[in-house]
């Protein structure tokens, strides 16, 4: 399979920095509650496409790279699907990786985004990352056995994602005020 390397937008291209890592250095700028939209945009930007951009063509680009960022899929992924997290499950992933493929070190190669991926994609039900999304989404409601029950129910909430909700205006001036209170930053 051709993976995408570069980006078109308005007849001028832009080479893609494709290694996996561009993009999760990306979803930590789209993470990162501390920077504006625009200049969240323009960190991924720069990341993937690098500090010549052409101010004619963002837009273009703008509409351009999240779906890089989904593998090529017009469509985000509901909340409500989601069993792993990058960041949270990197050990997971990497152990997975070197299991199923033979001792392949992820840190160590270059990996074009989609491949990486399609590596996790890839993983057998027997690796550690997917019997850990297995647990995740495994429907207590099934089982009888309450000691059993009590047990994976524990074992979930060990290995269940930290969903960070974002702070609402109200709870952001507190966190101001306590800040300047108790002598942080604002």
């Amino acid at each position: 399979m051709t993976y995408p390397i570069k980006m078109e937008a308005n007849g001028h291209i832009y080479p893609i920095n494709t290694d996996y890592r561009y993009a999760l250095a990306c979803f930590k700028a789209i993470n990162d509650p501390t920077i504006t939209e625009r200049e969240r945009y323009y960190a991924i930007q720069t990341i993937l496409l690098g500090e010549n951009v052409l101010e004619e063509d963002e837009k273009v680009l703008q509409e351009k790279i999240p779906i890089y960022l989904r593998c090529g899929k017009e469509e985000n992924t509901s909340q409500d699907e989601i069993d792993m997290d990058y960041f949270q499950d990197e050990a997971l992933i990497r152990t997975s990786i070197k299991q199923v493929y033979h001792g392949l070190d992820i840190t160590k190669e270059y990996l074009h985004w989609y491949e990486f991926n399609e590596l996790i994609s890839g993983l057998t039900e027997e690796c550690l990352l997917n019997k850990v999304r297995d647990l995740r989404n495994y429907d207590l409601s099934e089982e009888t056995d309450e000691k059993r029950k009590r047990k994976i129910s524990e074992a979930q909430q060990r290995v269940a994602l930290k969903i960070e909700t974002p702070k609402t205006t109200e709870e952001k001036e507190i966190d101001k005020f306590w800040n300047n209170i108790l002598g942080g930053e604002d």
